[in-house]
């Protein structure tokens, strides 16, 4: 489990986010070497975990709060990522490889482009660690 303060500020965010439904985990695993954090989503129950690089904790409040925003956006887009995963069968590999990279590279561009939008209305992560 992640520190309290970084849960409880994941949990303040999600609320402000609409997905107070939501049960959001924070893990003490770090997430790839190459990413500020990422999110595992259940496919069947209202559940998220959050992996974060050590790392982020050194970075600007600003974009601590911008990376919080982007995670939490991907977990609003689950539902669409497990209508494109269930499409692989039907589709065919050549076509299911297509649609899958176009969907990873857009759900990354929109997720960017709206966690600059949305971190402006949560609070800035003050003392999480």
């Amino acid at each position: 489990m992640a520190s309290k303060k970084v849960q409880d500020y994941v949990g303040q965010c999600k609320d402000l986010m609409g997905l107070s439904h939501w049960t959001i985990n924070v893990s003490a695993d770090p997430c790839e070497d190459d990413a500020w954090a990422d999110v595992e989503v259940s496919t069947n129950l209202y559940t998220a975990t959050i992996r974060f690089s050590p790392k982020l904790w050194g970075e600007k409040p600003e974009d601590i709060r911008r990376v919080v925003a982007h995670e939490l956006i991907h977990v609003h887009q689950a539902g669409v990522e497990r209508l494109v995963e269930a499409l692989e069968k039907p589709l065919g590999s050549t076509a299911y490889e297509l649609l899958s990279h176009v969907w990873d590279t857009e759900s990354e561009r929109a997720a960017d482009s709206l966690s600059n939008v949305v971190a402006e209305v949560l609070p800035l992560p003050v003392g999480v660690k």
